[in-house]
């Protein structure tokens, strides 16, 4: 239907097809890609009826094929042999011999997560996207904020009946009589007035603050608070016209370097310099004051911040179906915690974001540990070794973090002794995912801090 055709093969790779209702020259640009193979599943060279969408990898026929494990992980490492790994079984891939042939090829098939391309732009110098729903209950989102050095822009869905969305010069040239025709659902540049669109964003998101309905942008110079049915900036923060601050000096030290935001109107900045604040937006006084934004604590780390997070854990559900975590508007959940990573130095902190005690530090978790018998400082043999422990506390410092709820029923290996207490009966785990800067990712079981207890286990 929709005038797409499926054609499979036996030895090639498979094909979606769009039949095309006039002729156009082969090699033309498809499904976001350019398919410059003349001819190739179409049986035409000049002209073709025929539009590739989609290609499917073809494994058969499969003449033979060795199962191989694959991750050996070094002794030193956390996953290595005496680490916390030790024990954990390897992951093993298929190597096939597919094809016939001069078609035939070697095939590495490994069980993981498949990402498909469906569009590319040529996007030089980005250094960050968001995706922003132009309504906080809504499914889609509406907005792709794209943050570029000294810059930010913002791509809207362009529909019927969209307001408040003044478009970029460059999209209003090109208004005129093919307004009838534009395609709905194409994303065209557009302005957030409430927004910075002369600073890099670091951070955005969503928030839902009582009857306030949000979107949140962090910029090095503060934060703002957008109303999302105006896009007008309602609330603003900036570290240098902070009044909570009696005796700290924000002066050029107090640029924004690092920030993160959820959807329940937290917001935690890290300064240059290595202080950490920590900000929650509040709602108006009365029917229609608006929103505010409350400094509620802050704290000087030792050195400087590297990466946050501060997603919430997701609530479990009581029912055999396991985590309700579908739509935006399920579950607006406030952190308790906040995940900070800094440089220079292998491990990852949890800080407490209660009112009470607002960033003292929960738990530390140690990302690399020396090997026993590590040579002791100041001996012939530590000089030598030094330099390469530096080289591999690099390798080992946090570059990006998340906090996030998984349900350990997906996974067939999970070790049930290796959960919360709360969590080996199949309920909900939260997990503390940790990218390292050798690429590798290492994740930690968290014990979620609660009023008795506040205590937290990697």
């Amino acid at each position: 239907g929709n005038g797409l055709v499926y054609v499979g093969s036996q030895f090639g790779q498979s094909q979606l097809l769009r039949i095309l209702d006039a002729p156009s020259p082969s090699g033309t640009v498809s499904g976001g890609r350019t398919d410059d193979r003349r001819g190739r599943g179409t049986g035409l060279e000049d002209t073709t009826y025929l539009s590739l969408v989609e290609e499917h990898d073809n494994l058969g026929p499969i003449v033979d094929f060795d199962l191989r494990p694959v991750g050996d992980a070094p002794a030193s490492s956390p996953g290595g042999p005496g680490g916390r790994g030790a024990g954990r079984a390897r992951q093993s891939v298929a190597a096939t011999c597919s094809g016939v042939a001069s078609e035939g090829s070697v095939r590495i098939v490994r069980n993981g997560v498949g990402m498909s391309e469906r569009a590319a732009v040529d996007v030089p110098g980005i250094k960050g996207m968001w995706g922003l729903r132009r309504s906080f209950g809504d499914v889609d989102d509406s907005f792709l904020v794209q943050s570029f050095v000294g810059e930010t822009r913002v791509l809207g869905v362009q529909g019927p009946g969209d307001v408040g969305m003044d478009r970029g010069d460059d999209a209003m040239e090109d208004d005129g009589d093919d307004d009838d025709e534009e395609e709905v659902g194409a994303l065209a540049e557009v302005t957030i007035e409430g927004f910075d669109p002369a600073r890099s964003t670091l951070c955005a998101c969503n928030a839902s603050v009582g009857r306030h309905d949000l979107l949140v942008q962090a910029v090095e110079d503060g934060v703002r608070l957008v109303d999302s049915s105006t896009l007008a900036c309602v609330a603003r923060w900036s570290p240098f016209d902070d009044d909570d601050d009696e005796d700290e000096d924000d002066g050029p030290s107090g640029f924004i370097t690092v920030a993160s935001a959820n959807e329940s109107g937290q917001v935690v900045v890290a300064l240059r310099g290595g202080a950490l604040v920590y900000l929650a937006a509040e709602e108006g006084d009365g029917d229609d004051g608006p929103p505010s934004l409350r400094r509620v604590g802050r704290t000087a780390l030792d050195r400087e911040v590297s990466c946050l997070d501060l997603s919430p854990f997701r609530p479990g559900t009581s029912d055999d179906d396991g985590m309700d975590v579908d739509g935006p508007a399920a579950c607006v959940t406030a952190s308790p915690v906040v995940a900070v990573g800094l440089w220079d130095d292998s491990s990852v902190r949890l800080l407490s974001l209660s009112d009470g005690d607002a960033l003292d530090e929960l738990l530390r978790v140690d990302l690399g540990r020396p090997a026993s018998g590590a040579p002791v400082e100041g001996t012939p043999s530590a000089a030598a070794d030094n330099a390469g422990e530096a080289a591999g506390a690099r390798d080992m410092m946090a570059r990006s973090l998340r906090l996030v709820t998984m349900d350990p029923r997906s996974s067939s290996g999970t070790n049930p002794s290796s959960c919360p207490p709360s969590s080996r009966h199949g309920g909900p785990v939260d997990m503390l995912l940790v990218g390292l800067g050798d690429g590798r990712l290492v994740s930690f079981v968290v014990d979620a801090p609660s009023p008795s207890s506040r205590a937290g286990a990697p």
